[in-house]
């Protein structure tokens, strides 16, 4: 069988890694190469700013996945 790459829950590192390098390519491309966009990227500190806001709510405040109508499927006979 041929290997092939997949996201797992033990490598957090990578994905985090893979997803800064992604959000910084692509600031520096629209950056440099769409000047008319860089307006856009003033929101990015704004972005930056909410994310950290809710995770800061949420590992204070955890989600109730019962009542939000999640069901646990594996546990039905």
């Amino acid at each position: 069988m041929p290997w092939m790459p997949v996201n797992s829950e033990d490598n957090k590192g990578g994905n985090i890694a893979i997803g800064v390098i992604i959000g910084v390519g692509t600031t520096v491309m629209i950056w440099i190469g769409i000047p008319w966009a860089r307006s856009f990227l003033y929101c990015v500190p704004a972005a930056i700013v909410v994310a950290l806001g809710l995770r800061y709510w949420h590992k204070r405040r955890p989600v109730d996945l019962i009542q939000l109508g999640y069901k646990d499927n594996s546990k039905r006979d």
